[in-house]
């Protein structure tokens, strides 16, 4: 061989070298890269797991059988778990009770059965005790949807503006409150009456304020988070304001009469609100 081919031979080997240190260089890069971009794009469109969980134990004092009440010849449980299925956003739906007829009234409106434990359906069990055991054996569940279905007006429109901002919008917890005018009093420590939300010489008109929020209980929007560090509510906070007149929460028999009054007028503008709703939504499809 001679000393040119000698030269170009030693060059080839050299370059052949250079191109695979190079090629060996890159491969890890590539594959670092692949890996993110996998996991970027598996993010992006990512969808949380949200259930809808009502909670209905069948001890209540105040109405026997408080969840099985009717109005408008429809169970209290039944009436959410229409409105439920009519917003259409949840994976699942849950009824966590104790009591057979409730379970069975759940399995009739669509919903599936959680059998909860007699201790989280005591008189002095917190809800959050229930909602805590039922994410013990549902630990794929993102977003718990805490729905109370003594709450006989809600409607699709509170529900899905509560999902969105929970899912979209990337609220930690989401609640239903109401907004009060109230001027309050509370005593203090020498028993004497004292102002709690105002200053009594500047008392404020109606107008003058935007007034306080309080929650109704309609629902609890909580991410998993929250729950296993035992809380309903924390984090970033966003509630949605019901009416008054949609506040309405079923505690005694009085409550319940007054649901019966109020729901001919309340559910008609419901109907024509979710009607109006749905006919949006088509249009905006096609």
């Amino acid at each position: 061989m001679t000393v040119g081919n000698r030269y170009w031979v030693a060059l080839f080997s050299q370059l052949l070298v250079l191109s695979a240190s190079v090629i060996l260089f890159l491969i890890p890069i590539y594959l670092l890269w692949s890996h993110i971009t996998f996991e970027q794009n598996h993010l992006s469109n990512y969808k949380p797991h949200v259930v809808a969980l009502i909670l209905a134990r069948g001890g209540s004092k105040g109405i026997p059988k408080k969840n099985l009440a009717e109005i408008q010849n429809s169970t209290l449980l039944r009436r959410s778990l229409d409105t439920i299925n009519k917003c259409g956003l949840f994976q699942d739906i849950w009824v966590s009770t104790d009591d057979k007829e409730i379970a069975a009234e759940a399995e009739l409106g669509g919903a599936k059965v959680f059998h909860r434990n007699a201790a989280t359906a005591s008189d002095e069990a917190t809800s959050l005790s229930a909602v805590k055991e039922f994410s013990m054996y549902h630990q794929k569940v993102d977003i718990f949807a805490v729905i109370q279905c003594t709450s006989p007006f809600m409607t699709v429109e509170y529900l899905t503006r509560a999902y969105r901002m929970a899912v979209h919008q990337k609220f930690d917890s989401v609640f239903s409150v109401t907004r009060s005018h109230k001027l309050r009093w509370k005593l203090d420590s020498d028993g004497q009456l004292q102002p709690s939300n105002f200053d009594v010489t500047k008392r404020p008109r109606r107008q003058d304020w935007d007034g306080e929020y309080v929650e109704n209980g309609m629902f609890y929007f909580a991410h998993k988070k929250l729950i296993v560090n035992n809380k309903l509510q924390g984090g970033k906070l966003g509630v949605v304001v019901i009416p008054m007149n949609r506040s309405l929460e079923i505690d005694t028999p009085f409550d319940l009469q007054a649901a019966r009054l109020l729901a001919p007028l309340l559910d008609t503008s419901k109907n024509t609100t979710e009607n109006s709703s749905q006919i949006t939504k088509k249009s905006q499809v096609n």
